[in-house]
């Protein structure tokens, strides 16, 4: 069982992500659905959705995906540096020159998923083999403290709120 953080252990933006969650909610359990959920949505997307952005200058959709299945990967290392003890301080990422330095928008979505889905099953591999010491140990990534229970909600979090993003904006 992994519970999720308290809001004091989270800056003041990923409080507001809290709305994902209740409490007693097991991060791992969390997780491991969310794979399934997420694989089946986006199976569902047809490819000129995908390849489409809800607005002038926005993402497209697969490159929405990408995002996740980027920041997921960056989420995860960190979560791992912290959690072996490593204190050297973790450097932030620019989403805005990612995305565009990807080439998310020339793969097709099923592609993009499967990727998306193999980085979540390394992650939970990962994740299962955390002992309960090392989800309170902290460390800084982004110029903030942050515990490796707090990168794993960061990593749940931040999915479902792109994939409630991809819902509403594009295909609502």
């Amino acid at each position: 069982m992994i519970a999720i953080p308290k809001a004091g252990e989270l800056s003041v933006y990923y409080q507001g992500y809290l709305k994902y969650v209740k409490e007693g909610d097991d991060l791992l359990d969390l997780i491991r659905k969310q794979k399934k959920e997420t694989e089946d949505f986006l199976s569902s997307v047809p490819e000129d959705k995908a390849s489409a952005a809800y607005a002038p200058g926005k993402w497209l959709l697969k490159e929405v995906v990408g995002h996740v299945c980027d920041t997921e990967r960056i989420l995860s290392y960190r979560a791992l540096r912290i959690a072996r003890k490593d204190m050297t301080p973790l450097a932030g990422f620019d989403e805005n020159t990612y995305t565009p330095a990807s080439n998310y928008n020339s793969r097709t979505l099923k592609n993009i998923a499967a990727e998306l889905s193999t980085v979540r099953d390394a992650t939970i591999s990962l994740i299962e083999n955390f002992s309960p010491e090392m989800l309170d140990l902290k460390g800084i990534a982004n110029g903030a403290e942050i515990s490796v229970r707090a990168n794993i909600f960061m990593i749940y979090v931040h999915q479902q709120h792109h994939l409630k993003v991809i819902r509403e904006r594009y295909l609502g």
